[in-house]
């Protein structure tokens, strides 16, 4: 239905606003705007509620920060860009905000009809397994790396107040390589992976000593491409 109007719709906007380097973008927004988010299959989900009781600003279950953050997301097949989400990473869900000339509310949309989403220059991918939500940091010809957020919840009774504390778990890195998901967090995880190629990866952690210390995704890149050669 949305790809109908958008026909239609095509016809009224300006045509100097399709020429910029964001046109698509532009495009989509001027349209939801127009009709309204809650008009369109963004807005089919369930309402959010809050199930964590938070006693500190700073403490929350989100990546990034508590607040809605522009973003973009593909829902249902379809783009929406300049949208407010937020990402739970306790729970492994996103939370958008639905707005319309009257009121906004918050929904949880389908996880299973998200393809990716991106918060601010972090773009996020639906692996449609157990890990849930990855982060996308480097894509190449044969092989992704992906970087998994998570953090804990824990309960604190304080008296006669109960209220949740978060705490942001060591970030795990992950390969998708021949259609499979691989761990890649250390020297070990590489070497079951590439078992023929041990003397190789034990002098590339070697030699790329600061490189493992200071910049892990290029690192990974810069490995992954020597054992491809």
């Amino acid at each position: 239905m949305k790809k109908l109007l958008l026909l239609t719709f095509f016809f009224v906007i300006s045509f100097s606003a399709l020429c910029q380097n964001n046109s698509q973008s532009l495009f989509y927004t001027s349209f939801d705007n127009t009709i309204g988010q809650s008009n369109t299959p963004l807005s089919y989900g369930t309402i959010f509620k809050e199930t964590y009781r938070k006693r500190f600003k700073d403490n929350h279950n989100f990546f990034l920060n508590n607040q809605f953050n522009k973003g973009d997301i593909l829902y249902r097949g379809e783009p929406y860009y300049n949208v407010q989400l937020k990402y739970d990473i306790v729970d492994d869900f996103v939370v958008l905000k639905i707005t319309n000339q009257k009121q906004a509310i918050s929904i949880v949309p389908d996880k299973e009809l998200i393809k990716t989403f991106r918060i601010g220059n972090f773009k996020f991918v639906n692996t449609n397994t157990e890990l849930g939500f990855l982060e996308e940091v480097a894509l190449q010809d044969n092989f992704t790396v992906y970087k998994k957020h998570q953090k804990t919840s824990k309960e604190n009774n304080d008296r006669d107040y109960r209220y949740h504390t978060f705490k942001k778990k060591k970030e795990e890195y992950l390969l998708f390589y021949q259609k499979k998901y691989y761990s890649i967090n250390s020297k070990r995880d590489f070497t079951k992976i590439f078992p023929n190629q041990k003397k190789t990866i034990t002098k590339f952690f070697k030699t790329n000593r600061f490189l493992l210390k200071n910049d892990y995704k290029n690192f990974v890149v810069k490995l992954m491409k020597q054992l491809q050669a």
